[in-house]
């Protein structure tokens, strides 16, 4: 009788090891390659850094981001990912004020397929350009890291400064990272 609950219970075990390590290795995909440095100083007349970069990037819908956009989010998230398509409907819900005040979210795919993240921006009525995570396109995005799992986000101003790299609902709080920045006297 007691060897039957124990090995029962180590079957268990076993098997929410292993959903639990299912889970977490997609998530651990993401390229570990350190972020491109962005901060060098940008000249008067110089275009900042993330709208030159968004000039080269195809982007997987139509949706373009804004080239007047005073911060950008880099949202990574997934078709596949039960957090991320629980945050989408609030950071969907959001993005209609972000866009009023000059912010700007990137979609960072971390789906297979090109087919997928679109559907995905789709299904959420996102209104928001993505590009794969996997793509060359993607590192081309001043400031962009490779997060630790998703949802992530990255927020940047327009010259690639990272100004918060974290979990996903820290994209909900974008009213008090994005604020405009003071000028040295």
């Amino acid at each position: 009788m007691i060897r039957g609950v124990m090995k029962r219970t180590f079957f268990y075990l076993a098997l929410l090891s292993g959903i639990f390590a299912g889970v977490m290795v997609p998530t651990a995909l993401a390229d570990e390659s350190p972020a491109p440095k962005t901060e060098k100083k940008v000249k008067k007349g110089d275009k900042p850094a993330v709208r030159a970069a968004i000039e080269d990037i195809e982007f997987l819908t139509d949706d373009k981001p804004s080239k007047k956009a005073k911060y950008y989010i880099y949202l990574h998230s997934a078709s596949w990912c039960g957090p991320c398509k629980a945050l989408m409907p609030e950071i969907v819900k959001e993005y209609k004020k972000m866009k009023k005040k000059k912010v700007e979210i990137i979609l960072i795919g971390h789906d297979k397929t090109p087919d997928a993240a679109v559907a995905y921006l789709e299904h959420y009525e996102a209104g928001f350009p993505g590009v794969l995570a996997t793509s060359p396109d993607a590192k081309k995005l001043p400031g962009i890291t490779a997060p630790n799992g998703i949802p992530a986000a990255t927020i940047v101003n327009a010259d690639g400064k990272v100004l918060y790299s974290g979990h996903g609902k820290g994209a909900l709080d974008w009213k008090k990272i994005c604020k405009p920045e003071k000028k040295k006297k």
